[in-house]
C-alpha cells in the first residue's frame, strides 16, 4: 500500500471510541432547540393604509356623483304693493286705440229675451193689434230715404204691417266695390187685430213701391218678434203687477247678458263690475193674452266696456308706483275692483269716455323664472343676498341645494328649479 494512504488511515483511539458511546442524554443536549413558529406583526400603518385607501375611493366616488345628481331649488315671493282706488283717481279710455301710453277698449253688444207669464185677474172682450219692431234698410240711394207715419210694410204671405212714426233710413255706404245698405229701426203695429198677425220673424217690402227700381232696394226685417194680438175675450193683468214684473225680468235679463259677456270675454280684456249698460225694449212687451195665464216678455240689448288689460295695468302703475320705469308688473286681482263711468255713455257713439275705480287690489312685479336660474348658476350660495340686491321684482327667496354639502349653485341653469309663490 502507498506511504501516503497509511499516513492518512490512523487508528481510531480508545478515548474517540469512548466518546461515541456517550449518554443519549448527553448527546440531546447538544442537539439544537426546537423554537415554536410565531408569525411576524405587520406594521401598524400597514394594517390601516388599506383602509385609509377604501376611505378616500368612496369620498372620491361621492363627489364625483354629486356633481351627476348635484340640483337647487330657489321659491321667489314676487315683489308687491297694495293699491287702493276711490273716486278721485280718474282715468281716460280711447276706443280702438293704437296709441302707446292709452288705456284702451271696445264695446261688445248682445241682445236677448226674457219672459214669464202671470195668472190673469182680469177679462173683458177686446180686439188688440200686434205689435213689434222692425228694421227698414236703404240700398236704393247714398242719400238719405225718408218715410211717413203709417207707411205699409209686407210680409210674403201677405200681412200688413204699418210704421207707427215718420223715419229717415241714412244712405248706403261703399266698401271697395260692396254696397253697405244704411238702417234705422222703427216701431210697427199690424194693419188687423188678432192674433193670426202674431209674427216671430219676417222679411218685409213696401206695397207702396211696387213696380217701382227702390221696390227691392228699400225692404225691412224684424228686429223682434211681433206679438200681441188678439180678438174677443182676453185677460189682462193690472199695471202695478206687470211692472212689478218687468222690473224682476229687466233684472234677470240684464244679469244673464252680463254672465253672457264674461263667458265670451277675449283673451286680454277685462270687464268690469259697473261697465255696461243695459237698454230694454218695451215694444216687445204683452200685458194681454187669450189665456188666463198671461205672458210678459221683455228686450233687451246690453253695451258692455271691455279695458285691455295691459294698458290699464300700465296707467295704474305709473300712477300708483314712485319712479316706475315700465318694468313689467300684473295686478292678479284687477277684475275685482269696480269701475264707475264720469258721466254718461253713448253706445257706438263715444270715442272716449271717464272713468273711476273703486276698491283695493295688489301690484305684482313680474319675474322670470329663467332669468332667475341663469342668473344664480355657478354663483356661490353666500352670493345670495348680492345677487337679489340686482333683482328689483324679487321681494325674498329660498334656496336649498343637493346634495347638502354643497355650497354653490349649479353650473347648469337647467338644474336649478325656480317656483314662485303667491305674495
Amino acid at each position: 500500500m502507498p506511504k501516503k494512504i497509511l499516513e492518512d488511515i490512523k487508528p481510531i483511539s480508545r478515548g474517540a471510541a469512548k466518546t461515541r458511546r456517550e449518554s443519549p442524554a448527553r448527546v440531546a443536549r447538544t442537539l439544537p432547540h426546537e423554537v415554536p413558529f410565531e408569525p411576524i406583526d405587520q406594521p401598524r400603518s400597514s394594517r390601516y393604509g388599506m383602509w385609509y385607501v377604501a376611505v378616500f375611493f368612496v369620498i372620491v366616488c361621492l363627489f364625483s356623483l354629486s356633481f351627476l345628481f348635484e340640483k337647487a331649488t330657489i321659491t321667489i315671493t314676487p315683489k308687491s304693493m297694495p293699491v287702493a282706488f276711490d273716486s278721485s283717481d280718474t282715468f281716460t279710455a280711447e276706443k280702438d286705440s293704437s296709441l302707446d301710453n292709452t288705456i284702451i277698449y271696445t264695446e261688445m253688444t248682445l241682445s236677448g229675451d226674457q219672459s214669464i207669464r202671470l195668472p190673469s185677474t182680469v177679462s173683458k172682450t177686446e180686439t188688440m193689434p200686434a205689435k213689434g219692431r222692425v228694421v227698414l234698410y236703404n240700398a236704393y240711394t247714398n242719400a238719405p230715404y225718408k218715410l211717413v207715419q203709417n207707411t205699409r210694410l209686407g210680409t210674403p204671405d201677405g200681412k200688413i204691417y204699418r210704421i207707427n212714426t215718420g223715419v229717415v233710413i241714412p244712405g248706403y255706404t261703399k266698401a271697395g266695390g260692396t254696397v253697405i245698405p244704411g238702417s234705422v229701426e222703427v216701431d210697427v203695429t199690424a194693419a188687423n187685430p188678432g192674433e193670426d198677425e202674431n209674427i216671430d220673424n219676417s222679411d218685409f217690402v213696401l206695397p207702396g213701391l211696387a213696380g217701382t227700381v227702390q221696390a227691392t232696394k228699400i225692404y225691412g226685417r224684424t228686429k223682434t218678434a211681433i206679438t200681441g194680438g188678439v180678438s174677443g175675450t182676453i185677460y189682462s193683468i193690472p199695471a202695478d203687477a206687470a211692472n212689478a214684473a218687468l222690473g224682476t225680468l229687466k233684472d234677470k235679463l240684464e244679469t244673464t247678458l252680463i254672465a253672457k259677456a264674461k263667458a265670451q270675454l277675449p283673451d286680454g280684456y277685462v270687464l268690469f263690475d259697473g261697465a255696461t249698460s243695459f237698454t230694454p225694449d218695451d215694444s216687445v212687451q204683452a200685458p194681454y193674452s187669450k189665456d188666463q195665464q198671461v205672458p210678459l216678455a221683455l228686450h233687451g240689448t246690453l253695451t258692455a266696456y271691455l279695458i285691455k288689460e295691459s294698458s290699464l295695468v300700465q296707467a295704474i302703475a305709473e300712477k300708483s308706483i314712485s319712479q316706475y320705469n315700465e318694468e313689467p308688473i300684473t295686478i292678479p286681482d284687477l277684475s275685482s275692483l269696480t269701475m264707475k263711468p264720469v258721466g254718461s255713455i253713448i253706445a257706438g257713439s263715444d270715442a272716449s269716455f271717464d272713468f273711476s275705480l273703486l276698491g283695493t287690489a295688489k301690484i305684482v312685479w313680474t319675474v322670470s323664472s329663467t332669468d332667475v336660474a341663469n342668473l344664480f348658476a355657478g354663483h356661490k350660495k353666500s352670493d345670495l343676498e348680492i345677487l337679489l340686491s340686482n333683482v328689483l321684482s324679487i321681494d325674498k327667496a329660498e334656496v336649498v341645494l343637493k346634495p347638502f354639502w354643497k355650497q354653490s349653485f349649479p353650473n347648469d341653469p337647467n338644474r336649478i328649479t325656480v317656483t314662485q309663490v303667491k305674495p
